[in-house]
């Protein structure tokens, strides 16, 4: 397909810097040289291999993000050194509203300057929302409030960027939130820096515990190449169109140029991560079904192999076969990652998803947060979050949902989205019990078994016929004996395989999720119903971004964890 053009993967560069400069042209150029000598020096050596490797497969881009507050001097010069990089993109944060903002401008000319600029910059961050002179008559003063608002983004900037860039003379911070203060705060944070000043440039750190990570790189340039074909992608994408723009009754007067940007944009991506996913957890699943079922099989051969010794040499021999096979089956899985595909391809799957409604209604979602409590499983440089990233700032700027079509999007979101997950998740909290209640009768079935068993193995063996007994009686024992042993060897067996695949396909804890899901996604559509406002309709549309964000990151926590174990 057309529309599909390789992810990127982005250097972070964060900007941090004096207003005045007295070259600007020089910093530029000592920026553009520290780029292209320092930055991939800043990779751990394997790191360096990875980068060298995808550089000469040209599969995977590879390009700078540049994250500056674009107030005046350092912040613009090096803005503009970085975006004459091939690919260069710009991330503007904002420390105050632009209307506030626009006071620290003297100039028309920078004013002009800075506006240009943040045009360039699809979502930029704005960390106050409020403007100063709107705060309450007890806040501090606003040159106070103008300091925090400083300090405050020259730390978002360093927690975001890879590598910080600071137009600094060297001396000591001038005030709160100075130049100095904040290089001083990414050097305690392990954050690479390189400071630049009157045209020449040092690394000042070589302690970068917290920088370069190529770890995302690796998971993009996987992605872009997936062995999926154009053929594929496109038959995908023409089902998904039906799905959003022609089976919903709600979805009729959505107008052509959204349905083309979406099938542009959005779809191509949707197709690539959703085909994969499926792919992978067919893969997962089907190891898991047969590590289990071939372990209990390999138990029996072996007990027949023991307790029927003409049967000795086919038995074991087939316990072998059997055992060879799961090796391979684990091994298989394990080399070609499908457990850790699957769930990853299918988070970026629903991501996508949620972003192709919030497309539709004209808004942007809020970017993706992860929550420190998901750090063992998850971080925002997951190449996921990555991707997702770049996927949505190519699309074209969202406007928001207005009153004329804020109507029609609140019963089409209701159906084709809201609609949509609380009938999946009623058909999942059955789906999945039904298979838990399965694998619990079964289990019920094999423990009482394997007790009954247990109880006249041992009666049989207390009971002593006599040499004397009739010899069809001595068969029927010695045949109840070797039967019995049987079960015994065999049925924990099968309790074990039986417990492994509860663990590996967590039925329990999925119905449980969709349990708790569906009242919050009832209890949304309640709430949306009456909501014709386009403001109360697209805070309700955030929450319910939200929630699936949440809901996906969740499960992504519990599968992550969920492996095939054979022992």
């Amino acid at each position: 397909m057309s529309d599909f053009i390789a992810i990127p993967y982005c250097i972070r560069i964060g900007v941090t810097g004096h207003r005045a400069l007295e070259d600007p042209a020089a910093v530029e150029a000592a920026v553009r040289a520290a780029l292209d000598a320092e930055i991939p020096r800043l990779f751990p050596e394997d790191a360096r291999e990875t980068l060298a490797r995808v550089r000469a497969s040209g599969t995977t881009p590879i390009a700078y993000r540049v994250l500056s507050p674009l107030a005046e001097g350092a912040d613009r010069a090096v803005a503009r050194a970085v975006l004459a990089t091939p690919g260069a993109r710009l991330d503007a944060v904002l420390p105050l509203t632009v209307e506030d903002y626009l006071e620290d401008f003297e100039t028309e000319e920078s004013k002009q300057e800075f506006l240009a600029l943040l045009a360039l910059s699809r979502r930029p961050p704005r960390l106050r929302t409020r403007n100063i002179r709107d705060e309450r008559h007890d806040a501090p003063d606003q040159a106070e409030l103008r300091r925090e608002a400083y300090k405050a983004v020259g730390q978002y900037i360093v927690d975001h960027c890879d590598v910080l860039i600071a137009g600094w003379d060297g001396e000591p911070a001038r005030g709160r939130g100075g130049t100095a203060e904040i290089v001083a705060y990414a050097l305690d944070q392990g954050r690479p820096v390189i400071r630049v000043w009157q045209g020449t440039y040092e690394l000042l750190n070589r302690d970068t515990s917290n920088g370069l990570d190529a770890s995302p790189l690796e998971g993009i340039d996987r992605f872009n190449r997936l062995p999926i074909t154009a053929a594929e992608r496109a038959a995908y994408a023409a089902n998904l169109d039906r799905d959003f723009f022609e089976k919903p009754k709600s979805a009729a007067g959505i107008p052509a140029a959204t349905r083309e940007m979406v099938n542009h944009c959005l779809f191509p991506w949707y197709a690539q991560a959703s085909i994969e996913a499926k792919r992978n957890q067919t893969r997962f699943h089907t190891a898991g079904k047969y590590v289990y079922t071939l372990s209990a099989a390999a138990v029996g051969c072996a007990a027949v192999g023991v307790l029927f010794r003409p049967l000795s040499a086919f038995s074991f021999g087939v316990e072998l076969i059997l055992l060879l096979a799961m090796i391979r089956t684990l091994r298989r899985a394990r080399r070609t990652h499908a457990h850790q595909a699957w769930i990853e391809n299918r988070f970026l799957t629903e991501r996508i998803r949620a972003g192709i409604f919030m497309a539709i209604c004209c808004v942007d979602p809020e970017p993706i947060q992860v929550l420190p409590y998901m750090g063992h499983s998850q971080s925002a440089n997951d190449w996921m979050v990555r991707v997702f990233d770049e996927i949505w700032d190519r699309l074209p700027p969202l406007h928001g949902c207005d009153a004329d079509r804020c109507l029609q999007m609140n019963g089409y979101v209701r159906e084709a989205w809201l609609g949509d997950q609380i009938a999946f998740h009623k058909g999942k909290q059955k789906r999945e019990g039904k298979a838990r209640r399965l694998l619990a009768r079964a289990g019920a079935v094999v423990l009482p078994t394997t007790v009954a068993a247990a109880a006249l193995h041992l009666l049989l063996l207390l009971w002593e016929p006599g040499s004397s007994a009739p010899e069809p009686l001595q068969l029927l024992r010695h045949g109840l004996h070797q039967g019995l042993a049987f079960i015994a060897l065999l049925f924990p067996a099968i309790a074990a395989s039986l417990a492994g695949m509860e663990a590996h396909r967590e039925h329990l804890r999925l119905e449980n999720r969709s349990t708790n899901m569906g009242p919050q996604l009832e209890r949304l559509n309640k709430q949306m119903a009456p909501a014709t406002d386009p403001l109360r309709f697209e805070e309700l549309l955030q929450q319910l971004d939200e929630l699936m964000l949440r809901e996906t990151q969740d499960w992504l926590m519990l599968m992550r964890y969920a492996e095939i174990k054979a022992s």
